[in-house]
């Protein structure tokens, strides 16, 4: 893997609700120069994301129901339809977290059903928010995103007390059984967790920090960075095509 697939890896984020137009198109620099799968802004943000990365190969992504996901399904449609027609090209949303606790599938399958639909084929990704959950939830929350037709489960916003940890992530690697993908995101800070995340299944990480990493990425020896080289980007799924096992 060279850095250019590493930088693949990783949507590079800026959410913070107080980031700056001038903090954006830093980050913009960054994740066009690195050619990292997205950037991923608020959606404020969108328009000014799509011009700072045009022609780049950089996809425009950002959030929806963010960042508790207590909206009901009706309003995350809204949100979603409206981050696309503003130029967005993959969404991170976060699952109805209270319809899960209440174990109201219904409601909570539908909630993401609109969204993907919406996207019709853009990638979507749901965010679980783990810390809030019980491991019968993180477990039950995967396979209902599952069926919902999602292309990822995402484990925290980073706003919750907790991140991403290597326990969630094989967990949730586990539960979806490659129907979908696992994305890591909150606490990743260092070269060698993103390869032990890599080994527990997570192919795609949220981070503020990926020219940092991607620096210590390049800076490893030959033969380290060579662990890396299975757990390279592929092609995604179709979104449903797997549908509920």
């Amino acid at each position: 893997m060279d850095v250019s697939a590493f930088a693949k890896l990783f949507d590079h984020s800026i959410v913070r609700p107080n980031a700056s137009r001038a903090e954006v198109a830093q980050f913009a620099e960054t994740a066009v120069r690195l050619g990292t799968a997205t950037l991923t802004v608020q959606p404020h943000y969108i328009r000014f994301a799509a011009e700072q990365v045009r022609g780049s190969g950089v996809l425009v992504g950002t959030v929806v129901g963010f960042p508790h996901g207590n909206e009901t399904p009706s309003m995350k449609l809204y949100q979603a339809k409206e981050v696309l027609d503003l130029g967005a090209e993959e969404i991170d949303m976060v699952m109805n977290i209270p319809a899960l606790k209440n174990r109201e599938a219904e409601v909570f399958i539908r909630d993401i059903e609109g969204v993907v639909r919406a996207a019709e084929g853009k990638t979507v990704k749901v965010i679980t928010e783990n810390w809030y959950l019980t491991e019968q939830e993180k477990e039950l929350a995967c396979e209902w995103i599952v069926q919902a037709g999602a292309h990822f489960v995402k484990t925290s916003t980073a706003y919750a007390d907790g991140g991403a940890t290597l326990e969630d992530v094989r967990l949730m690697y586990r539960v979806v059984k490659g129907r979908c993908r696992v994305k890591a995101a909150g606490g990743i800070r260092e070269i060698g967790e993103v390869l032990e995340y890599l080994q527990a299944g997570a192919r795609r990480f949220g981070s503020t920090r990926t020219d940092y990493l991607a620096r210590a990425f390049q800076d490893l020896p030959r033969e380290k960075r060579a662990l890396f080289a299975e757990y390279g980007p592929g092609p995604l799924r179709s979104s449903h095509a797997s549908g509920a096992a």
